[in-house]
């Protein structure tokens, strides 16, 4: 990675920012350092099941979501909508969407395996398996159970709340007559309920439980597009965002990014590539301006050719004066 000889002979003489290198080296966390990543890793080499879906990367199981935001610094976007209003974009749910490079990083740290879920479930349609369907079935059957758990509990919660309500609302103690209307008001209510439960139908939100093993190993996908800098970031405890908002490719978190501001705006670069004083300019400028710190980095590239040995190499780049 190099940049321009004559960033002092433009006429950007008047203007002065510092430029300090930085070199890390990137530390190899163990997958079972606490309890969480125990249980995750207790399902197999690769619990995280990422879904390869016209191009994008998505991940349907909430707790798989949850997993990949505490322990490896990945929150992804929430890219699906609610089924009752899928018209609206404001409150979005499952699946998340990760970047290409954050699926690479995850594949190459042996967290997640990659799946084309378009040929994995051609295949399971196409080939009838009496098993797979059996299971996919029961999990449905499971799934309306347990709504319908849910929903009986609450409202028998509503009704005790009802008629305690107007228990205290009696001035006089209620008696066995007042018993019998109070039951009485309540059995319609009670029976209307029981027959919305029976007749509740769930939509299922995935379909994963449908593909078994054999057909996920058979069609897993190729690796995406390598991103050195983000899995570096990754590896050295950040979180990244896509930092188009602030004119640069990632923007740095030092946290999780719903409790810390971001302290870098990032940009990546091939080794040899030419970088042009005007982006280095603009992105210092802009960095400087919202608060942050502007950053570049390369990976270097080895003789050996091996990807394990290779270094980042990054800048900060400050704004100092005018």
């Amino acid at each position: 990675m190099t940049t321009h000889n004559k960033i002092t002979k433009t006429t950007y003489d008047v203007v002065l920012f510092t430029l300090v290198y930085a070199r890390y080296t990137p530390t190899k966390r163990p997958l079972t350092h606490n309890a969480s990543i125990d249980t995750m890793a207790s399902l197999g080499p690769a619990p995280v099941r990422i879904s390869k879906i016209a191009g994008r990367y998505l991940i349907f199981d909430s707790e798989a979501a949850a997993f990949l935001r505490r322990n490896e610094n990945i929150n992804g976007t929430l890219a699906g909508t609610a089924p009752q209003q899928p018209t609206q974009n404001i409150f979005l749910g499952l699946p998340i969407e990760l970047r290409p490079e954050e699926a690479e990083a995850l594949l190459h740290k042996n967290v997640a395996y990659l799946v084309d879920d378009v040929a994995a479930h051609h295949h399971v349609l196409q080939n009838h398996n009496a098993e797979a369907r059996k299971l996919y079935l029961d999990s449905l059957r499971t799934r309306k159970q347990t709504a319908q758990q849910v929903i009986a509990e609450k409202n028998a919660k509503r009704v005790a709340e009802g008629a305690l309500k107007r228990g205290k609302s009696r001035r006089v103690p209620p008696s066995n007559a007042d018993d019998d209307t109070i039951t009485s008001e309540t059995k319609p209510a009670v029976h209307q309920q029981e027959s919305a439960l029976k007749s509740l139908g769930v939509t299922p939100t995935s379909s994963g439980s449908l593909i078994y093993s054999e057909a996920e190993r058979t069609y897993q996908a190729t690796n995406p597009t390598q991103g050195p800098l983000c899995g570096f970031l990754l590896t050295s405890g950040h979180y990244t965002t896509p930092g188009l908002r602030f004119g640069a490719k990632y923007s740095v978190y030092p946290g999780d990014p719903l409790r810390f501001h971001a302290h870098f705006m990032a940009n990546q670069y091939e080794w040899e590539e030419d970088i042009p004083v005007l982006d280095i300019v603009a992105g210092g400028r802009l960095a400087t301006a919202v608060k942050k710190a502007y950053l570049i980095g390369a990976q270097q590239p080895l003789a050996n050719g091996s990807r394990d040995d290779q270094e980042m190499r990054t800048f900060s780049i400050e704004w100092a004066a005018m």
